[in-house]
């Protein structure tokens, strides 16, 4: 194994140790925090909040950005920074076109009489800016990850994670009447919080830093460039391909949610006893699973090359027969040339 593959070994390593714990430390809060709030408000709430809007909020993000997260290029196989950059934006109209399809479906379609709470309306349009504020992070987040700098996305993560949904926790146990509310408002502390820290940690980084953790150096370089083409062709055209897969991934991950949510099967009630259960249930093989996915994908996508097709592959080991048995040939001639002659006949008798 090369150094560079080590090195990048490394990196992967530290990074699913730190992105497990960040997961594990994150569905155990989520449950804490549940569970104290429980009681203290209606169960058909946290029903909502839990499985309708949250499902709501992921399915924005995901479908807005998982594409571009899995195409993220190799740092030597980068052509132009400025394609890429352009590239990257596209995530806040697909973010946007998303939005203006889930959200009127999530207000006004199948609600199952959720209207009927306090702030229904308000927490749907919460979560939705909450997922559009996320979003507008993810350059950040994607020049990370080229430059395999992936403990600044995991770090800011997990200060978000902690300090918005702990402060979420603490308005709904004192405001049950506001539950709904406070529920979305605390979804838009927790993205502007990510948002924030990665506008201020990059400002707060000299430019050489800059240059090493994210490639640009200034806000300027993070700007469309009116570029030509405008894009790289081979990145969109496999950003395409993976947001086309990514539509099937999030409904066979979480296709229990959208099947309650769309034909009512269960009360709300009862979704949010689910929602409790399965946090802790599925905690220990979903979480190990998904991390170690993410990490050898990762891994995979440094060291492998997706333009090398399995026909290059399949020419590539012929070759590597032929210069071998060339090779084979070649040694034998040598060897028999200098056993014909006069040095190699007597070199050879001397040895017998």
């Amino acid at each position: 194994m090369s150094s560079s593959h080590e090195h990048i070994l490394s990196i992967i390593g530290t990074r699913t140790i730190l992105n497990l714990f960040c997961k594990v430390l994150f569905r155990f809060l989520h449950f804490i925090l549940n569970g104290l709030i429980i009681r203290q408000i209606d169960v058909n709430i946290i029903g909502i909040a839990n499985v309708r809007l949250q499902l709501l909020y992921t399915t924005i993000l995901f479908l807005s950005r998982e594409s571009f997260r899995r195409t993220v290029p190799k740092l030597n196989d980068l052509r132009s920074i400025h394609h890429y950059i352009n590239l990257t934006w596209f995530i806040i109209p697909i973010g946007l076109f998303i939005i203006s399809v889930t959200l009127p479906w999530t207000l006004f379609i199948q609600t199952n009489n959720a209207e009927e709470y306090p702030f229904y309306y308000k927490a749907c349009s919460f979560y939705a800016l909450a997922a559009f504020i996320e979003l507008l992070s993810e350059p950040f987040y994607l020049l990370a990850t080229v430059t395999l700098n992936y403990h600044i996305n995991i770090y800011i993560e997990m200060f978000a994670s902690t300090v918005g949904f702990t402060i979420q926790a603490i308005l709904v146990y004192n405001n049950g009447e506001l539950a709904l509310y406070y529920y979305g408002f605390g979804y838009i502390i927790y993205s502007l919080l990510i948002t924030l820290s990665y506008f201020i940690y990059f400002i707060s980084c000299k430019k050489e830093e800059r240059q090493d953790l994210f490639i640009i150096s200034s806000f300027k370089d993070l700007m469309i460039k009116p570029t030509y083409p405008y894009v790289d062709s081979k990145l969109s055209n496999e950003t395409k391909t993976f947001f086309c897969q990514g539509i099937w991934m999030k409904f066979l991950t979480e296709g229990e949610r959208y099947i309650m949510s769309l034909f009512n099967l269960v009360s709300y009630k009862d979704q949010a006893i689910f929602d409790t259960i399965n946090n802790l249930g599925s905690l220990l093989p979903r979480l190990i699973f998904s991390t170690l996915e993410e990490s050898a994908y990762a891994y995979f996508q440094q060291t492998l090359s997706r333009t090398k097709t399995i026909n290059d592959q399949h020419i590539q080991d012929d070759q590597m027969l032929t210069h071998a048995r060339q090779d084979e040939l070649y040694q034998k001639e040598q060897s028999s040339s200098s056993s014909s002659s006069p040095s190699g006949r007597f070199f050879r008798d001397f040895h017998i």
